[in-house]
């Protein structure tokens, strides 16, 4: 029975492929691509300098204004001072105020324009800012009094604002700025807590507020009082590490991602190998196939094709009945001769690629 098989070995299809040997090719990365990985790159480098220094603003700069109501409790004997206790914090918590910063405290007193608030006259309001035991930090205290106006400028003004003062948009009052501290550091072992506030004469007073505000100097001052060119320099100063950082493990790291390049490039077989091995096994047709010259990988290619594939008279033999029982076995000369033979064979019909028939 003739038999038509026809089969391509893998040192054939080996030979036929070119692989490609530009840069670009041998890394695996397009223009397209690196431009994609470089633009994300910078993205994740600028989003992560601004996360740096929100948290850097954060921790940095404390608050600007801590403002609190004052509820000023009135004796019942006018001899008596008026007293308030203001606490800043709960109970649960003991600091509010930052230990490196300065800051300064004032009160504001909204009092109106009565005749018994002009007879007062000079009167003292102490300050005294507690911690959390009711133990007196800092104190101070400073004098106030109302604006004085004449008779008849209190008729003009009353005259221009009759009708807003008759409509109850504007009122006979006034507002009262008495700063304090100009000064003052909280202590880190006893911070401020709580601030007790004493007004020796009973003025009259609508609201009562006392404020904490922080004087800013140095890099806190640029940071909050200019804030958009502040994170600007920061942010481009914070990427610029970042980049001189990566440039520098690259640097470290560059030789061996490249030894292990060459490593992986090594164990592909090359356009050089796979034409020297077709080259060979077209003009020397019945030589050996540990013989072909080219790469490791390409000959173990060739030599499992060359196993893979059965001879012809491999498969007559597999067809042929077992007689071993009527015939003397072969001598071990015999049986190693026709062996040779037998692998010469199918060497030299496999070394071309195509089975002629049977």
């Amino acid at each position: 029975m003739t038999r038509f098989r026809d089969k391509l070995s893998l040192s054939a299809i080996l030979s036929r492929i070119s692989l490609p040997s530009t840069p670009s090719a041998r890394t695996g990365l397009s223009l397209a691509v690196r431009g994609l990985l470089i633009a994300a790159a910078v993205t994740i480098v600028a989003l992560s300098s601004t996360l740096l220094y929100t948290i850097f603003y954060k921790l940095y700069v404390p608050q600007l204004l801590h403002q609190a109501p004052v509820y000023l409790q009135y004796p019942a004997s006018s001899a008596e001072n008026t007293t308030a206790i203001v606490n800043f914090v709960p109970a649960s918590d003991y600091k509010f105020l930052s230990t490196s910063q300065a800051y300064s405290v004032s009160v504001d007193l909204h009092v109106p324009t009565s005749e018994t608030n002009r007879r007062m006259g000079n009167f003292m309001v102490i300050l005294e800012l507690q911690n959390r035991y009711g133990k007196a930090v800092h104190q101070s205290a400073r004098p106030s009094i109302l604006p004085y106006q004449s008779p008849a400028v209190q008729i003009m003004q009353t005259f221009v604002r009759a009708i807003p003062l008759a409509l109850g948009i504007s009122q006979e009052s006034t507002y009262l700025h008495i700063p304090l501290i100009e000064t003052v550091y909280d202590k880190h072992f006893s911070p401020i807590t709580n601030a007790c506030i004493v007004l020796t004469k009973p003025i009259e007073v609508y609201q009562a507020y006392i404020t904490i505000r922080a004087r800013f100097s140095g890099l806190r001052y640029w940071m909050y009082y200019w804030k958009i060119p502040t994170a600007l320099a920061f942010i481009v100063a914070g990427a610029s590490w970042q980049l001189l950082l990566t440039a520098v493990a690259w640097s470290v790291l560059e030789p061996y991602v490249s030894r292990s390049r060459r490593l992986h490039a090594d164990m592909l077989p090359s356009a050089s190998d796979t034409s020297l091995a077709s080259r060979a096994s077209q003009q020397s047709p019945h030589s050996q196939p540990s013989s072909m010259p080219g790469s490791p990988l390409v000959r173990a290619l060739s030599f499992f094709d060359q196993q893979s594939v059965p001879s012809d008279n491999e498969f007559d033999e597999q067809n042929v009945p077992d007689n071993s029982g009527l015939e003397q076995p072969l001598s071990a000369p015999t049986r190693s001769s026709s062996s040779r033979a037998s692998l010469r064979r199918r060497t030299s019909g496999l070394s071309l690629g195509v089975r002629k028939p049977s």
